[in-house]
């Protein structure tokens, strides 16, 4: 063992750091919890101030502040919270080690329709702005779907890889952004339709079948046909085996 007090008081520094910046993440959580939990319950179009945020999260107002630049920034973070958390719930929409290809489609655009209609207020703060990552002209929800994009690229990628499908042409490069902004669009439409004509369960179902029918076009453009109702991991072992 080193008697070396520098090195001691160095590591005990570092201890030091490590705790209290433990101890800072962990406020930084419970004033972003807070706030979400307030912009629930606020009634549309009204604002929640940093001091009903500090009340909430049981801090002084002033330990808010330390935390973060500025109310820009506290409102940034905060969307990032939001577009994280629902991120999470659509990954696991996503997955392709269970469903068939139809099961996993109408899954993750029901995650979307239940978090738009569920929680409308949160809906309507991420889009008044950027996430804390994001740059400045580009609001949360947005981020969100180039996101959700990309993940739907890199599975359709993988998937055609595993397949030895040629790619190339790019049509699954174009494809998930045109869906993911297909399904948006529309269920914000109908979230803000003050007299739908469609149930929840009715737009997500119509939904999927849309989805399944641009998708279905783009796999049999690359020379292939598929069951939609099939288990994921059973049709790409099928076609797997075909053509080995």
């Amino acid at each position: 063992m080193s008697s070396d007090p520098g090195l001691r008081e160095d590591s005990q520094t570092s201890g030091h750091e490590a705790r209290w910046e433990q101890h800072n993440s962990e406020r930084r959580s419970r004033i972003l919890r807070a706030a979400v939990e307030l912009l629930e319950e606020a009634q549309a179009g009204t604002d929640v101030s940093v001091r009903q945020i500090s009340a909430r999260a049981g801090l002084a107002k002033s330990v808010v502040y330390r935390q973060f630049e500025g109310r820009e920034d506290l409102d940034r973070r905060i969307r990032s919270h939001l577009i994280d958390d629902f991120s999470r719930t659509l990954e696991a929409g996503l997955d392709t080690s269970h469903g068939s290809v139809e099961q996993i489609i109408a899954r993750t655009i029901r995650a979307v329709a239940d978090w738009m209609a569920d929680h409308p207020r949160l809906d309507e703060f991420a889009r008044t702005g950027p996430t804390h990552e994001g740059p400045a002209d580009v609001d949360a929800v947005t981020s969100l779907k180039l996101r959700m994009s990309q993940r739907a690229r890199d599975v359709l990628t993988s998937i055609a890889d595993q397949l030895g499908v040629d790619t190339d042409d790019g049509i699954f490069d174009t494809l998930p952004f045109a869906v993911v902004t297909m399904v948006e669009g529309t269920l914000t439409h109908w979230v803000h339709d003050p007299d739908p004509t469609r149930s929840r369960e009715q737009i997500v179902d119509e939904l999927t079948t849309l989805t399944r029918y641009v998708l279905d076009g783009a796999i049999r453009s690359v020379g292939l046909s598929v069951d939609p109702r099939m288990e994921l991991t059973d049709l790409i072992a099928q076609l797997s085996a075909r053509d080995a």
